[in-house]
């Protein structure tokens, strides 16, 4: 892989349900609009009639859908929150119809953005019972990252986590993640360790673990040398432990006042695959971090192509 920088994009999404649970999303997007120099385009999504008529069905004691918002009331409500306070950052607002995550993606292609940026909103406008997270949904299909903003704006990202199990797909968002938000001043490596069977007596647990351990830093040194030219001065460090990822990631975000954890969504194991889907999902829900899920295309390409073979 290319240890060069590539330029940050010149157009960024930020997807929004209208919603002032949107405002930190929109801080965030704004930032990194001014930081690249960026145009930023603001989309909704408008469901279409099986999606309000679904919505009844399965929530039927949930508020209606707004049949007002219609698509120049959409288009308005997103130039509103620009109004007399952004001057300084070329918006384009965009307004789709139909299943969100699809919806926003085609929006995304069509106006050749570089990043998806989003907040967490649970209201059934933006995301339906139906196909679960459209957040989560995005970073399974999106071959763009995606940025999941929780917390308020302190400027530029300077603190990173790197979720890790040493895959290509994971160096992947490492790169992009360092590409699209330069050189940190801390990065942390984190790596959960597989824990040995339970059948093990004490003592081989002990041994396997520690084997695993020292394996681990081997990798964990080869992959810091290869992010090296993206890292510049950074201060780097590692935490390779046994335990659960989404624990890990969580409080040590917390204890270390990391501002971005980095996630791939695609490792190069079953287990991996397992556990980072589960990490991912108690991410969104969970984490008070922002972070940064990347899908590696490769995964992506086969995972159309086996369902192509399937039909």
């Amino acid at each position: 892989m290319t240890t060069s920088a590539s330029p940050p994009p010149t157009s960024i999404l930020l997807a929004t349900d209208l919603s002032a649970r949107g405002d930190r999303a929109l801080a965030r997007a704004l930032q990194l609009a001014r930081q690249w120099k960026a145009r930023l385009v603001v989309a909704t999504v408008l469901p279409d009639n099986n999606a309000t008529e679904l919505l009844a069905q399965l929530l039927p004691a949930a508020p209606p859908l707004d049949e007002n918002l219609t698509r120049p009331v959409a288009e308005q409500r997103l130039r509103r929150l620009f109004e007399g306070e952004v001057t300084d950052v070329a918006v384009d607002v965009r307004v789709g119809q139909g299943h969100v995550g699809r919806a926003i993606l085609q929006l995304a292609a069509e106006e050749d953005c570089g990043l998806i940026i989003t907040g967490i909103a649970s209201d059934p406008l933006f995301e339906l019972p139906m196909v679960g997270s459209s957040v989560l949904w995005l970073t399974r299909h999106s071959t763009l990252p995606v940025l999941i903003v929780h917390d308020r704006v302190r400027g530029p990202y300077r603190n990173l986590a790197l979720a890790s199990d040493f895959s290509d797909s994971a160096e992947q968002a490492a790169r992009c993640a360092l590409d699209l938000f330069g050189p940190p001043l801390q990065l942390s490596l984190v790596h959960a360790l597989e824990s040995p069977g339970s059948v093990l007596l004490t003592g081989d647990r002990e041994a396997l673990q520690e084997q695993e351990r020292s394996g681990a830093r081997e990798q964990a040194q080869a992959l810091l040398a290869g992010l090296r030219p993206l890292l510049g001065q950074a201060h780097v460090s590692k935490l390779i432990e046994p335990g659960d990822p989404a624990r890990m990631l969580t409080e040590h975000a917390r204890a270390a006042d990391m501002e971005l954890v980095i996630v791939a969504t695609h490792g190069r194991s079953a287990l991996f695959d397992l556990l980072i889907g589960s990490v991912a999902r108690r991410l969104v829900e969970t984490l008070e971090t922002d972070t940064l899920l990347v899908r590696d295309p490769r995964s992506l390409a086969a995972a159309n192509a086996d369902a192509a073979a399937s039909v």
